[in-house]
């Protein structure tokens, strides 16, 4: 008996001292589609591991296997990307787990449904109900700092609910912008907090608001029990957001208010800043970390789903496919990859990408839908967790666009005023032009051309060719006339932090006019080119008076690159296997010495 105890001490003994480490093979873990993502273990211990390789905890793993570990060698478990998304890896060993993320493309991750039709107006409806309902303000003092006042703010909800907050106000006279922060998840005492160091430090009225209907230091007994989540009208965070949207009206009738109002929270309140910020036109700033409330259809297409995981909880609960269907309609009007399409002012933002509480790929998705300057920490090896960097860079975010001067009551000013991204102003030329970008990036108060870039196509009808695609000045040809969108990305390596990493994003229209033609004709060089049959189904041929030597791209009607060839001889007759391309209209770039010649072909 006391051998058996003996062993089955020294068993989970070694267990404890099992170390397992799991790492991409890069530092920043970002790497594009076609890429091999290659996750590398290390044990302390020989034997057998198991693995998965998943898009999120609910939904079925990817791939799943064993490996066969050495103590003290690094195991190279590799994945090829075919598709946008946040790759997800856990092995586990004699009960111990490491657990590891990486990025592929994912600035390219997209919303999966659609908005309903009446996103907006539904949105219109519910302020004009709150526009209905009197103040009925009550104020009192919470507490006093040295640099700022915090006052307990009581203003009236639709259907007779109340929104309670602490509005911090600096020392100084103002008039000040103001900042509303929106809460994390949680029912209890203590959620919400004065953010009165924030109002001192940047100057401005920083309001805290709660999203249950009792007062900040007083746990609602019904809270989020009050939710109904296959019925727009009364899931729980529309009284949240019309709360919020009161608190804004209440900002504006006092004289201290500049009339600028900026949105921020984390995790849940990221989400709802997200939402406020894509309904309420009077927001022009916003901050977040780790957002809640995006992409929740995932789950439909075996992707991850955003926190609260509303489909889940039909399902759950209810077990019902007319509950499910109702909670997928419902849900529509509060997911951030639909309303952050109506945000076109700068933003800071944090995305951790081995968070799993709220899906750094729902994020991602929401981020990706915003058009304007972004700021964006990426940290590859964080969960659910807000780094310092949302304190002290979210600080010099709004240093940067609040209307100067500030006047902060905090002694010792901070000057720092983060990143500044511009892509330049919008372009109108014709398609036999070409339009010179040039992009801006500062730190601080310095203008940095040293950062890696990139430029990118986001929408438009037809081909971009950019002189030089690593450059924060280029020249860029269309194909087609019509409206196209272009991004301009640069990275900062933030050495402050080796874990972490930067990125800044902004957009620019160029607008090419010309003949409405479909395809390009040359009269001259290659007379006659054709493809034959079409349409056509699985192979096509290109018909040729002049041979040539060129590269090819195959565009969807979308605009998005499908398929390239590399630069090749071409003569009469020459055919191109079509096999992987589904039924649709696509175009097929042929590059021809120094132009684009571009045909269209119907694939059946």
């Amino acid at each position: 008996m006391k051998y058996r105890i003996l062993l089955c001490f020294l068993v989970f003994s070694q267990n404890l001292l099992a170390q397992l480490n799991l790492v991409t093979d890069r530092v920043n873990a970002l790497y594009q589609i076609g890429e091999s993502v290659n996750f590398n273990v290390t044990s302390n211990q020989t034997g057998t591991a198991t693995y998965k390789l998943f898009y999120d905890r609910f939904v079925p793993p990817l791939a799943t296997g064993t490996l066969n570990l050495t103590a003290g060698q690094t195991l190279t478990l590799p994945y090829q990307g075919t598709e946008p998304g946040m790759l997800l890896c856990e092995v586990s060993m004699n009960g111990n787990k490491a657990f590891s993320a990486a990025a592929i493309d994912p600035f390219s991750i997209a919303p999966i449904g659609t908005p309903p039709a009446d996103l907006n107006q539904f949105w219109d409806n519910q302020k004009d109900l709150l526009a209905a309902v009197p103040f009925d303000l009550q104020i009192s003092l919470f507490e006093e700092h040295d640099n700022s006042r915090t006052f307990r703010v009581n203003l009236s909800n639709i259907d007779g609910r109340r929104v309670y907050g602490l509005l911090s106000v600096p020392s100084t006279p103002g008039p000040h912008p103001a900042i509303i922060t929106l809460p994390p998840f949680g029912n209890s005492p203590g959620i919400v907090v004065p953010e009165h160091i924030l109002a001192e430090r940047v100057g401005v009225l920083s309001f805290s608001l709660s999203v249950h209907n009792v007062p900040v230091d007083q746990t609602d007994p019904i809270g989020y029990d009050f939710d109904v989540i296959n019925n727009q009208n009364e899931l729980y965070y529309r009284y949240a957001l019309l709360g919020a949207m009161r608190a804004i009206d209440y900002l504006e009738s006092r004289e201290d208010y500049s009339g600028v109002v900026a949105v921020n929270g984390v995790s849940q309140g990221a989400g709802l800043s997200m939402l406020l910020a894509g309904i309420d036109d009077r927001i022009s700033l916003m901050a977040q970390s780790n957002g809640a409330l995006c992409q929740h259809a995932g789950i439909l297409e075996n992707k991850a789903s955003g926190f609260p995981y509303y489909i889940m909880q039909s399902r759950a609960e209810e077990n019902d496919p007319v509950h499910e269907s109702e909670t997928i309609g419902a849900i529509k009007y509060f997911d951030a990859v639909y309303l952050n399409r109506n945000i076109d002012f700068p933003t800071y933002h944090i995305i951790s990408y081995r968070d799993t509480i709220t899906p750094s790929a729902t994020v991602f998705a929401a981020y990706n839908q915003i058009i304007g300057p972004k700021v964006l920490l990426h940290a590859p090896l964080l969960g659910h967790s807000h780094p310092d960097e949302y304190i002290s860079r979210r600080r010099n975010f709004y240093r940067r666009y609040f209307p100067s001067p500030l006047d902060a009551s905090w002694p010792f000013p901070e000057q720092s005023t983060g990143y500044l991204v511009d892509a330049g102003p919008d372009e109108s030329i014709d398609v036999n032009e070409v339009a010179s970008l040039s992009a801006t990036v500062m730190l601080d108060t310095v203008n940095r051309t040293d950062f890696p870039s990139v430029w990118a196509k986001i929408s438009g009808p037809g081909n971009v060719n950019f002189s030089t695609l690593n450059s924060f000045q280029t020249d860029a040809s269309f194909s087609l006339p019509g409206e196209y969108l272009l991004r301009f990305t640069a990275f900062d390596s933030y050495d402050e932090e080796p874990n972490r990493f930067y990125s800044v994003q902004d957009y620019v229209r160029v607008f090419v006019d010309g003949s409405v033609a479909t395809e390009n004709i040359d009269d001259t060089e290659i007379i006659g080119l054709r493809l034959t049959p079409n349409p056509t189904q699985s192979q096509v041929k290109v018909n040729l008076e002049t041979d040539f030597i060129g590269a090819l791209e195959i565009y969807n009607a979308t605009g998005q690159l499908i398929k390239s060839m590399t630069k090749q001889p071409w003569t009469d007759g020459a055919a191109i296997n079509l096999d992987e391309l589904t039924a649709g209209v696509y175009w097929l770039s042929f590059e021809v010495e120094d132009r684009k010649v571009v045909r269209k072909l119907v694939v059946l």
